[in-house]
């Protein structure tokens, strides 16, 4: 907090199982708790955000090195997922991949092998002891709260070892996990009373329309939109019947759109031009059926003190 200004978020693990739960949702419900809106009492809403982040862990790092590139931060994955920061491992990252480019440009030689001197640097610095210390820490919770406590406990006093004996352990993509409405239990009123208490008093809890207005999106509206959905009629069929088209709720933008066709059928709509760029729903879709890519002429939200 500084200048009377809070800045407040919240984090949800792209690896859950309720077709019906919308982070966007959980973030307002979380500002109802009584300790939480006694804080934002006679305050004003001035920016919205939302960004997906890499707390895969050290066993989902990427290849962060090849010809002519080097990946440095969070889009190399270097998150501590355990205390949910990666400012100070961005910083770190950046200079190692300042000095391996200034090896490179002495020999003037960008390829994948004169660059993985970038991957040595990385693995003989601090980050990646800090990383292989948490390195099962997203994995332990994969089977609820309090068995995921006991094992982050065993990790924490072993140096990272999963229930205390195992190097690594079982992960899946998080959209793997994520459950179809009636394995779920969902049937009938079930569906409509997963947030049916919510309510968006344009105070204290918004809808995700008001939010991403004062995310400062700006997008040509007649520019190719960048959100590709290889499939719609999956989206108006088996998506709809089997998981409620979780891409309502998944998006925090209010993207993702089920209306009526004009003929008695529903068609997915897009509205690109709303995209806050978090790629949630790249990550979640759990047909794997939506590409999200560079939108045409750079267009996107204007984050400013966030």
């Amino acid at each position: 907090m500084q200048n009377r200004i809070l800045n407040l978020g919240y984090v949800t693990g792209l690896d859950y199982q309720d077709p019906l739960l919308d982070p966007h949702a959980e973030f307002q419900r979380f500002k109802e708790h009584p300790f939480v809106a006694r804080l934002l009492e006679g305050g004003r809403m001035i920016r919205y955000g939302a960004k997906t982040i890499a707390a895969g862990g050290f066993y989902a790092i990427p290849q962060f090195h090849g010809d002519g590139f080097l990946l440095v931060g969070d889009s190399a994955g270097f998150l501590n997922s355990q205390r949910l920061k990666g400012i100070h491992t961005a910083i770190k990252s950046g200079m190692l991949a300042a000095q391996a480019i200034f090896e490179a440009l002495l020999v003037e030689d960008f390829s994948k092998q004169q660059l993985k001197r970038y991957r040595q640097l990385i693995r003989e610095s601090w980050i990646t002891r800090e990383l292989r210390r948490v390195r099962n820490f997203h994995a332990a919770f994969k089977r609820g709260r309090w068995l995921g406590l006991a094992n982050a406990g065993l990790q924490f006093i072993t140096g990272g070892r999963s229930w205390g004996l195992f190097d690594r352990a079982s992960l899946e993509p998080g959209h793997e996990a994520l459950k179809k409405l009636k394995e779920y239990g969902y049937q009938g009123d079930r569906l409509e009373q997963r947030y049916g208490r919510l309510r968006f008093d344009g105070k204290l809890t918004f809808n995700k329309v008001t939010d991403v207005y004062h995310a400062s999106v700006s997008h040509d509206e007649d520019q190719p939109a960048h959100l590709h959905v290889l499939d719609t009629e999956i989206c108006a069929t088996r998506c709809a019947e089997e998981y409620g088209n979780p891409c309502q709720r998944f998006c925090p933008a209010a993207v993702y759109e089920m209306v009526e066709d004009g003929g008695g059928k529903r068609r997915l709509q897009i509205n690109f031009s709303n995209c806050v760029h978090c790629k949630t729903c790249d990550i979640m879709d759990p047909y794997q059926i939506i590409n999200w890519v560079t939108p045409e002429g750079g267009g996107g939200p204007d984050y400013k003190g966030m």
